[in-house]
């Protein structure tokens, strides 16, 4: 009876054992499962290399996690990611250096993705990516005659900035005629392009998100092929150039720019001509060339143009000796400024004006000018430069008298 006693005293220790350990290493699992989160107080900052996202494009987001007492969260702490459409990748990120990375995927639609973040208790506040359609802030429309009632339909459009916005879907529709295709995604020269075959006069309006613009075109009257010059600068004369139909003659041609200015009169018109104009400002203008047969019938043609800022002229300027030392009271220097990129739109110097930094000043045509400083000290000496063409370029540079 003892023997069985002791028998069985064993196997029970032995049981509890085996449970104790079971359970020992299913605690532990669970543990490794359980993520770190940001501690109460945290701060969760959202930042994106974006803002606006063309449809099936990608946007870097990254998590910034900060503790109470502004130090970087641990590294492995657990940021889980939302958006209102499209996917976050990976849906839960964990921080390296206190940052977590996710890249978010638009998809095919177009609208105002709402991105968020957490950790624990701390939540970021959104941001908000504009995807296709949305981050649309204006669009232009031109037609380009292909043949008598057959024009391709050309959308431009752009953000608020200007910028050409790539990978937005353009709806096309008209009053008249065929369209095909009814919908295109722009390149990456912001444009989608659609063709319309019409009998008659038609108007197509191209939208892009919340804009819209329209174009009319008519399957009679003569048109004109409009070159566009590859840069336009403010106020710098553009040469552009009107051809008409091959083997037609215009009894005459009314431009009109597009920029409030009058438009320009051409008579007889049976030859490409070149025309120059001058825009005010910056912008994204529609060129509209009305012409005129012998029959009395009229056409349009149409071209959009980007005018930039004038971009300005590279200066260099130097100065020797430099530190200068004063004999008999004066030191003597000699300035130097030299002019890169000249040529083309930018036209040749036509001044250069120069402040010694010391009260006095100078204008001259020539690049090389000496001035003498009477007082030793240190003086802040600049040219600005102006060309031909009323383009600028500035440069300065530090004179110290001993």
């Amino acid at each position: 009876m003892r023997l069985l006693s002791l028998l069985v005293s064993y196997v029970s220790r032995s049981s509890f054992a085996a449970i104790g350990l079971l359970l020992a290493a299913a605690f532990g699992a669970a543990c490794e499962k359980v993520p770190l989160l940001a501690p109460t107080e945290s701060t969760v900052v959202l930042t994106v290399n974006t803002t606006t996202v063309p449809v099936n494009g990608t946007a870097e987001v990254i998590a910034t996690v900060i503790e109470s007492a502004g130090t970087a969260a641990h590294n492995g702490t657990s940021v889980y990611f939302t958006s209102s459409f499209g996917t976050m990748e990976p849906a839960e990120g964990r921080t390296q250096g206190g940052r977590a990375v996710a890249i978010f995927r638009a998809g095919q639609q177009s609208g105002t993705a709402v991105i968020g973040a957490s950790s624990g208790s701390a939540r970021a506040e959104n941001l908000e990516l504009k995807v296709g359609g949305a981050a649309a802030g204006a669009i232009v429309v031109r037609a380009e005659p292909r043949g008598i009632g057959v024009f391709d339909i050309i959308a431009t459009v752009v953000d608020a900035a200007g910028n050409p916005l790539p990978g937005v879907p353009v709806t096309f529709s008209t009053n008249a005629g065929q369209l095909n295709p009814g919908q295109a995604v722009t390149g990456t020269n912001g444009e989608a392009q659609s063709t319309v075959w019409t009998s008659r006069e038609a108007t197509v309006t191209a939208r892009a998100g919340e804009q819209t613009a329209t174009v009319t075109v008519s399957a009679t009257g003569p048109t004109v092929t409009i070159t566009v010059p590859t840069t336009i600068e403010v106020g710098v004369p553009a040469t552009f150039r009107f051809a008409p139909q091959a083997g037609t003659t215009l009894s005459g041609v009314s431009i009109n720019w597009g920029d409030g200015t009058p438009a320009t009169q051409l008579g007889t018109l049976s030859a490409d001509t070149p025309v120059s104009h001058a825009f005010p400002r910056a912008g994204i203008f529609t060129v509209t060339a009305t012409s005129t047969d012998a029959q009395g019938q009229t056409g349009t043609s149409q071209a959009v143009v980007t005018v930039t800022e004038q971009a300005g002229i590279p200066i260099t300027l130097s100065a020797t000796p430099n530190p200068a030392p004063r004999v008999s009271g004066t030191a003597l220097v000699s300035f130097t400024a030299s002019a890169g990129g000249l040529g083309g739109t930018t036209g040749a110097i036509a001044s250069y004006s120069w402040d010694f930094g010391d009260g006095q000043g100078a204008v001259t045509t020539g690049s090389t000018i000496n001035h003498g400083y009477t007082a030793a000290g240190t003086y802040i000496a600049s040219v600005t430069v102006r060309s031909t063409t009323g383009q600028q370029g500035f440069a300065q540079i530090t004179i110290r008298v001993n």
